[in-house]
């Protein structure tokens, strides 16, 4: 043998064995390819545009949500769905017409490279950018509700679940791009997509949880432990059939992910609002020591030292008053049970980043709830009225009904000045008297003050 010979068959012994070391140098190629795809064209600029297009949704209604993990996800949940998903659908259908708008597509045609492998190069980076900009407004939300949150934890299932909806929208924007070459077809899928997932959320069918932009009541509420595999089952198993029936060799395929889509549309649908149980955590109740007791629900415990100073003011009215309440609590009470109803310090109106907010209309509405019953207006006659607002009036203190209270200035009514001007002894019988009736309807029963 020659040595021209012998270097032939070292350099095809290499090559041999170079490829059996290197399984992978079969794909060096698409990996290149997706790496560059990441990295240039409209991409980056989708994830970027998602991030910011989050971020100005939270910042605007940053007073509603910071410092409840329900409502900051709650909302992100709405901008990911109904205004990102149609951006990133809209890209991704401008980003599968390329080869249109450049005459490439026979060129392409031309190549080794399989017409799946490059629908998943072309289609694949601009969905993980925007999954990427979800995640990067998530962290930011997240962090700035931490400070302020007074219990519970975020939820990863809507985490994921946004971020497979997000996928989703960005292959079947791919698809619908590579199938259709009118150009307005990208504004149009947006503004149809936006449709598509609004509508549905008017509907009071349980079919409307199919739909990924539902809105859900997340505070008191969990997500049953297979929601995120669901709704990425459903949504992703719809992308991927339409991908696998535009792109693959073997379009039959496509019937594997559209079935498992359609076995999990009808579990969805099926439990329907039983996809969120009630959370444990809003049967507990925190309770102040001593008497009476302020007691809150969920996670609003750490409050209760901001809503004990601002009830003090009625509470010290109380003291001593026979029949007054020895609970206040933020629910619903039964009368005979000794506890009087107080407003749940809501996210957005009472709280505000963890401080109470509108300490003096807090303290209004349980003295409100307190002087006034329920009955028929025809009970509610001129004498009744004014005691009742009177009894309002002085339980709340300097803290008055907005529009309801005399203006700065204003001449107070007699009831209220004769209550005022009671001896303290006599004042707190006189109340006992009147608590007494409070849910009567029998205006000779009302004591006349």
């Amino acid at each position: 043998m020659t040595t021209t010979d012998n270097s032939v068959a070292r350099k095809e012994e290499q090559d041999a064995s170079g490829s059996a070391r290197s399984p992978v140098a079969a794909y060096r190629p698409t990996l290149l390819a997706l790496r560059t795809e990441l990295r240039r064209g409209i991409a980056p600029w989708t994830g970027v545009c998602t991030a910011v297009m989050l971020a100005v949704t939270m910042a605007a209604k940053a007073d509603t949500w910071q410092g409840s993990w329900g409502e900051t996800q709650g909302l992100l949940h709405s901008g990911a769905t109904l205004l990102v998903g149609p951006l990133v659908a809209a890209a991704s259908c401008w980003q599968g017409a390329r080869e249109h708008r450049r005459s490439t597509t026979e060129l392409w045609l031309s190549t080794p490279r399989p017409r799946s492998t490059r629908a998943v190069v072309a289609a694949l980076p601009l969905a993980l950018w925007a999954v990427a900009g979800y995640l990067v407004a998530l962290a930011a939300s997240l962090l700035a509700t931490w400070p302020y949150a007074g219990g519970g934890s975020p939820f990863p299932s809507f985490a994921v679940a946004d971020s497979a909806f997000l996928v989703a929208v960005g292959l079947v924007g791919f698809v619908v791009g590579q199938r259709c070459r009118w150009r307005l077809a990208a504004p149009v899928l947006a503004a149809l997509l936006y449709l598509v997932l609004g509508v549905p959320s008017y509907s009071e069918s349980s079919a409307q949880f199919l739909d990924p932009a539902v809105q859900y009541a997340l505070d008191g509420s969990l997500p049953v432990w297979w929601f995120a595999p669901a709704m990425v089952a459903w949504t992703c198993g719809l992308a991927l059939a339409a991908l696998i029936a535009h792109a693959a060799r073997r379009r039959f395929l496509a019937v594997v992910p559209l079935a498992l889509a359609a076995t999990v549309a009808a579990l969805i649908v099926d439990t329907g609002p039983g996809l969120l149980r009630e959370d444990p955590a809003t049967d507990r109740v925190t309770c102040t020591d001593g008497t009476p007791q302020l007691c809150l629900t969920g996670y609003d415990g750490p409050l209760l030292p901001q809503v004990s100073q601002a009830l003090s003011g009625l509470l010290g009215r109380l003291d001593g008053v026979p029949g007054a309440p020895v609970r206040y609590v933020d629910q619903e009470t039964r009368p005979g049970s000794g506890a009087a109803w107080m407003p749940t310090p809501n996210l957005g109106w009472y709280l505000l980043r963890g401080r109470l907010q509108h300490a003096e209309d807090f303290a209004w509405q349980v003295a409100y709830r307190l002087a006034n019953r329920e009955c028929p207006d025809a009970v509610h006659t001129g004498r009744v009225t004014a005691t009742d607002d009177a009894v309002t009036n002085w339980l709340a203190g300097a803290s008055q009904s907005p529009g309801a209270s005399p203006a700065p200035g204003a001449e107070k009514s007699p009831q209220l000045r004769r209550l005022e001007a009671m001896p303290a002894p006599e004042r707190r019988a006189w109340l006992g008297r009147f608590l007494a009736t409070h849910t009567s309807c029998s205006p000779s029963e009302v004591p006349v003050l």
